[in-house]
């Protein structure tokens, strides 16, 4: 009679033992994705399909761009020589737009690369778009006495638009825009500043940091999260009500961020740091990364792949060195 108690809580302990959560599966290693080495920095990666990814980038005078068919990565001929490439974003294999360096803007048509015509020489760091009548780039200098650049293109025309007033001193560059649609479009940039696209208006929001937001991603309007930080990590998390901000000291500083889920952001940043952070507690867990060189921009695409790009970031003057690493994405990231 003493032992069946025993037994019992024997049991009980097993079947909540079988009933638990399963452990976090670890990562897969990531590796490198082609030899970058040559050609200049990589400074963004994005696709429509995991057959057809663009790695942007280049040197202090030559822009770049490499094409990943699904087999191999190759640097591709443009026709025209922009200055180096910042960012890129599209709407299918015939849609793509990149810009960079002097105002430039370069668009795929399908057919050939067009250099467009913008109304501002300063750097352009970001661009996202809800229709391919419908984007929005953003940039600027940084410089004490220049302002930020935040232009709109209708389908046929680049135009200046006016940002509204920043309460926020000393802003002079915007580095990235992203939205979930025409009526939600969120810029992010220097000293933490965030404009909020609502309707059709432009305001001011405060999220709770005061140093560099490089990039921003989200899944819906209600789980976005901006990164960033020159020294040290910084992140804020917008959940449809509130930023909330956290500092990941003593990781290094943030560029690039992707989601897939409303659960986890991959996030990248300086001296090849590689994460994963959990949006609803904002705890990063660090992930070993093949290159010590700085990662700039991450996405996975759906071929079930995430890339990383960068290069000798931190060495304004070259050598103009890139890096891209890329892995496979688990099915609950």
């Amino acid at each position: 009679m003493a032992r069946t108690p025993r037994r019992l809580a024997a049991a009980f302990a097993l079947t909540l033992l079988g009933c638990s959560d399963p452990p976090t599966p670890a990562a897969p290693a990531w590796t490198r994705a082609f030899d970058a080495s040559s050609g200049g920095w990589l400074l963004n990666v994005w696709g429509p399909a995991g057959d057809d990814l663009y790695a942007v980038g280049g040197n202090q005078t030559d822009g770049l761009v490499m094409h990943f068919d699904g087999r191999q990565w190759s640097r591709l001929a443009l026709g025209v020589a922009p200055p180096r490439l910042h960012w890129i974003y599209g709407f299918g294999r015939g849609d793509l737009t990149a810009v960079g360096d002097q105002g430039a803007v370069l668009h795929w048509n399908g057919a050939a690369w067009i250099a467009q015509a913008t109304p501002t020489r300063e750097p352009l760091w970001g661009v996202w778009g809800a229709a391919p009548n419908d984007l929005w780039a953003v940039g600027g200098s940084g410089n004490a006495e220049a302002s930020p650049v935040l232009l709109h293109y209708d389908g046929a025309t680049w135009a200046s638009v006016a940002p509204p007033a920043i309460a926020r001193a000393g802003v002079s560059a915007f580095y990235k825009v992203w939205g979930t649609g025409a009526d939600n479009v969120y810029v992010v940039g220097q000293r933490g500043v965030v404009l909020h696209r609502a309707g059709s208006a432009w305001r001011e929001e405060l999220a709770g940091v005061s140093g560099d937001l490089v990039s921003l991603w989200g899944t819906d309007a209600n789980h976005i999260l901006a990164v960033g930080g020159r020294g040290n990590a910084l992140v804020t998390r917008w959940d449809g009500h509130t930023w909330t901000p956290r500092s990941l000291d003593p990781l290094p500083g943030l560029n690039g961020v992707w989601m897939r889920t409303p659960d986890a952001a991959h996030v990248v940043g300086v001296n090849g740091a590689v994460l994963r952070i959990d949006l609803a507690t904002l705890t990063p867990v660090e992930e070993r990364a093949p290159t010590a060189l700085d990662l700039h921009s991450v996405f996975g695409d759906s071929a079930g792949r995430v890339t990383a790009v960068g290069g000798s970031l931190g060495s304004a003057s070259g050598p103009f060195v890139g890096v891209a690493i890329t892995r496979a994405l688990l099915s609950t990231e």
